[in-house]
């Protein structure tokens, strides 16, 4: 199973990436959306989480770079995906559709 890559908007101010943000839609249903924001007084990147299920996160995670906070927005698709697939899976294995 191929993922396809995440496509990023940085907003940059001073050479510092300062918001990036990253949506998705599913096959039209299932919308994901990731908001990474820059800290300036702890120098950390907050990644938020929006979706439905494991997706949401109702606390932030701090990173200490944007790539590292692109990585597990990542991660988190690439799992979603896999849960997905996993389901549909079933269902075409016991003709559920």
């Amino acid at each position: 199973m191929q993922f396809k890559e995440l496509v990023w908007r940085d907003h940059i101010s001073d050479d510092v990436i300062v918001c990036s943000t990253c949506e998705l839609s599913i096959c039209g249903v299932i919308k994901i959306e990731f908001r990474i924001n820059h800290e300036p007084k702890e120098n950390k990147y907050y990644l938020y989480s929006f979706g439905k299920g494991s997706i949401r996160r109702l606390e932030p995670e701090k990173y200490d770079s944007v790539e590292l906070a692109k990585n597990v927005a990542y991660r988190i698709y690439s799992n979603e995906i896999a849960r997905i697939k996993k389901a549909i899976d079933f269902l075409v294995e016991n003709d559920c559709y």
